[in-house]
């Protein structure tokens, strides 16, 4: 019956106990910060980029969230 949770029945007539709480976050189990204790979508999803994530590597891409095997070491001389 509380207007305020993710699982408010405009049709109940009595509380029985089973409000649950709003948990804003990403929803979207294929996101980058896919959050699993969420229950509603606040837009903040964020899609994998993959690419090579070290930083000291000749293609190093700092767009990238996900590592994918690519990077390249840096070779002096």
């Amino acid at each position: 019956m509380n207007t305020e949770s993710f699982n408010y029945d405009p049709t109940a007539c009595h509380d029985d106990g089973t409000c649950v709480a709003i948990s804003l976050g990403c929803i979207d189990d294929t996101a980058f910060n896919y959050d699993s204790s969420a229950n509603t979508d606040d837009d903040s999803c964020i899609p994998f980029i993959y690419g090579c994530t070290d930083e000291t590597a000749f293609n190093y891409n700092q767009s990238a969230n996900t590592d994918d095997g690519s990077c390249i070491a840096v070779v002096e001389g």
